[in-house]
């Protein structure tokens, strides 16, 4: 799953492991003078699935961290708030099937590494370009955005093969793709 780095511009050149997927992908190009703004930054444009998906994790986190804390001091009541947990997670979910879903992207094949990406657009993206990037797991692994640099831009089966490096992705992100393609990578390797 590694790839060696070439000197041959058409092939894969990071070290990097890297896996494909399919996953919900939205960019816009952006300026040179906000690339490397925080890519969660409220002037970026972030869709409304995404900012709820994001939120929703956050909120899981902390709940999970907090019920685990409580559990240590009062077990009785971990367990009721766990239960009350368990009816917001079958609430969220039940909104998350009848309105998010009609909200979603499809899902692309992405091939990513916790330095970078790659996507087949319509059009080419010139080389060196800037753009904000939104990526969401189908099965809500992770929600990340990020800011990247457009490293090349090639035809491939009369689609463009776009590859991007990270230039700002917070470390908790980072960590989220990491595990990501850790899971996702056979256990021969």
């Amino acid at each position: 799953m590694e790839n060696i780095q070439h000197q041959d511009h058409n092939t894969e050149r990071r070290v990097m492991s890297r896996i494909d997927a399919a996953l919900r992908i939205n960019y816009q190009i952006i300026s040179d003078d906000v690339a490397l703004n925080d890519p969660y930054d409220s002037n970026f444009v972030l869709p409304r699935y995404f900012l709820l998906l994001a939120e929703l994790d956050q909120f899981d986190h902390a709940v999970n961290y907090e019920l685990e804390q409580l559990t240590q001091r009062d077990q009785q009541i971990a367990r009721i708030l766990s239960l009350f947990n368990q009816k917001l997670n079958l609430i969220t979910g039940s909104l998350y099937d009848a309105i998010v879903q009609s909200m979603l992207p499809i899902p692309e094949h992405v091939n990513f590494s916790e330095t970078g990406f790659s996507f087949f657009n319509e059009r080419p993206i010139q080389e060196g370009t800037y753009v904000h990037v939104t990526l969401s797991h189908p099965e809500n692994f992770f929600h990340i955005a990020a800011t990247a640099q457009v490293a090349y831009s090639r035809e491939e089966n009369s689609k463009f093969r776009i590859g991007a490096y990270f230039i700002t992705l917070h470390p908790q992100d980072r960590v989220k793709l990491s595990e990501s393609i850790a899971l996702s990578k056979p256990k021969d390797e």
